[in-house]
């Protein structure tokens, strides 16, 4: 069972001090796959430093030069991955920014040469911002090849794209949903790769304010039952004292666990 960890939002507005408070106990346990903005909006969010709320520009990763050298160094010591998430994160009138860009192909493209040519790593996973992908955006991600990682995939085929595979998943799906009792109106996170044309999907479990370690290892005993895998998501700038002990401790307890194996988020993808 492979398990992995997940962590959005890392951008131009990012401080190397707050990653390093959050993971430097973690990552040597298991890679972070790091989300990352390339070129990250200013707007109101926690996420963000007041000062840059009303900027009226977006900020490139490469203007913040302590933390393209702190991430060269973590990803060069095997401690980080580098996921793209979205391009400015900004939102649209009529949703978020892959469900609403008017340019949505141009984003997807233009922020993952910025990451790789910045970062000199090859970009695999595309994490959308806020979980929300119009079928717009998720044709855009499949036509680039990246995989998908995200909190709350639908599954509805009316809202994606149309391939051969797509009847086989929903499939899967179903059966899924019916063997664990969940009704369509019941959360669900499958434990498995879904394998598209071009792309391959796979849900995380998110870790937030009010997260208990009983809700992490219920979806990891979930997943372990039917033979699956297991990812963890959260932003580091929520990471307070309360969620970090629940991280430590269901990191303990997977590790506890025959045949459990922590990975970079790269490797859920892998063919078995």
């Amino acid at each position: 069972m492979k398990v992995a960890l997940r962590d959005d939002d890392t951008s131009f507005f990012t401080a190397p001090e707050q990653l390093e408070a959050v993971y430097h106990d973690v990552w040597d346990r298991l890679p972070v796959s790091l989300a990352v903005v390339p070129r990250a909006a200013g707007f109101r969010d926690k996420a963000i430093p007041e000062k840059y709320w009303q900027a009226a520009r977006a900020f490139p990763l490469e203007e913040n030069a302590a933390l393209v050298e702190y991430l060269r160094r973590q990803l060069a010591a095997g401690r980080v991955t580098v996921a793209q998430h979205g391009y400015t994160h900004e939102d649209f009138p009529g949703g978020y920014e892959f469900q609403a860009a008017p340019d949505i192909e141009q984003r997807l493209a233009a922020g993952r040469a910025c990451l790789e040519g910045l970062l000199g790593t090859r970009i695999q996973i595309f994490v959308p911002p806020h979980n929300a992908l119009s079928k717009r955006g998720l044709s855009a991600v499949a036509a680039a090849g990246l995989n998908l990682l995200g909190s709350f995939l639908s599954f509805r085929p009316s809202m994606r794209p149309w391939d051969a595979r797509t009847p086989a998943n929903w499939w899967r799906v179903r059966r899924y949903r019916a063997a664990t009792g969940r009704g369509k109106a019941d959360r669900l996170i499958y434990p498995h790769v879904l394998r598209y044309g071009r792309h391959a999907e796979f849900g995380c479990h998110s870790l937030i304010p009010g997260t208990t370690l009983e809700d992490l290892m219920a979806g990891f005993e979930e997943a372990r039952r039917a033979g699956g895998d297991f990812c963890v998501a959260t932003h580091y700038w929520e990471v307070d004292g309360a969620l970090k002990r629940v991280l430590l401790q269901f990191l303990d307890r997977a590790a506890k666990v025959d045949g459990v194996r922590f990975v970079a988020a790269e490797r859920l993808f892998d063919a078995a």
